[in-house]
């Protein structure tokens, strides 16, 4: 329900970023600056429609998840409508740079919601949802998919911030539900031989035990929703 929500206000991507046209019919205005007073600069444009979260809080509403490296990926679901897997993984972006790399499919976006708010105990909890109603899930044994229908334990994911050269660092924990373990979100170590070739990609998984540079990413919002305050 609220991916459809979302799909309302219209995701944008930077192809479908409007350019300002001009309209003939329309008289134009004569300046009525004098010579002696100066115009002041105009405050420069951030054409960016995606930013790096803030915090916590950014992380409800349309996200996506890159991971930082000598060759940027982006968490994404398979683009194929004809794949009927669950499969999640990471996609290499060759060429890119962190700070202006922005989504440019409807798969690499993942809606986040609050599922259990946090108390003094633990920490808030939340679930992620694809393009296809379906939400990112951990096994047991590490494996990371998205084809839970619903959400339950194994689909609810404690955001950690990282203190990091980017901003919008984060990390996604796991706590097992019947025991003490925990696991994060990972970037696999396997990289593709060639990155630029049509389906390369990383695999997702949820082994580690602890932070590392394989599970830090960078979550980025658009940028209307970072733009109001902090609480």
């Amino acid at each position: 329900m609220e991916y459809q929500e979302t799909k309302k206000t219209k995701l944008a991507f930077k192809s479908n970023k409007r350019k300002a046209t001009s309209n003939p019919d329309k008289p134009k205005r004569k300046s009525t600056s004098s010579s002696h007073k100066s115009k002041p600069k105009p405050k420069p444009v951030d054409t960016r429609t995606w930013v790096p979260i803030r915090s916590e809080s950014d992380l409800s509403g349309p996200l996506v998840f890159y991971h930082p490296g000598p060759c940027i990926h982006t968490l994404s679901i398979h683009s194929s409508s004809l794949d009927s897997s669950n499969s999640i993984a990471f996609y290499p972006q060759p060429n890119a740079a962190i700070e202006e790399i922005e989504p440019t499919r409807v798969e690499q976006v993942f809606v986040g919601r609050v599922s259990v708010p946090g108390n003094n105990d633990v920490g808030t909890r939340r679930s992620f949802k694809s393009s296809r109603g379906s939400y990112v899930s951990a096994g047991r044994d590490g494996h990371v998919e998205c084809g839970a229908a619903a959400i339950g334990a194994l689909e609810m994911w404690s955001p950690v911030m990282v203190q990091c050269e980017h901003e919008g660092a984060v990390a996604l924990k796991m706590c097992l539900p019947g025991c003490d373990d925990v696991r994060y979100l990972s970037i696999g170590t396997q990289e593709p031989q060639d990155p630029k070739e049509p389906g390369a990609h990383v695999e997702a998984n949820a082994h580690a035990t602890s932070i590392g540079t394989h599970q830090i990413f960078i979550a980025k919002c658009q940028a209307n929703r970072s733009l109001q305050p902090l609480a």
